[in-house]
């Protein structure tokens, strides 16, 4: 397990705990996993739209010519 510290503004910091709280409550490991959930979603919106992109990729679709 790998340990990180990082530095935020005050408001994003009290959003933080207090997602964590309503959560996770006073657990001691709350931050961890709301920031590990967070990051999780994230990923999955990202294979999501990777996966979307994809399937757009190899639809085929009509082309009209104009006709003159």
């Amino acid at each position: 397990m790998g340990v990180i510290t990082i530095s935020m503004d005050g408001q994003s910091e009290k959003m933080l705990r207090n997602m964590a709280r309503a959560k996770y409550g006073d657990k001691k490991d709350a931050l961890s996993k709301t920031i590990v959930n967070a990051l999780m979603m994230q990923e999955n919106k990202l294979e999501q739209a990777t996966e979307r992109l994809k399937k757009r990729m190899f639809e085929t679709t009509p082309v009209q010519s104009k006709k003159k």
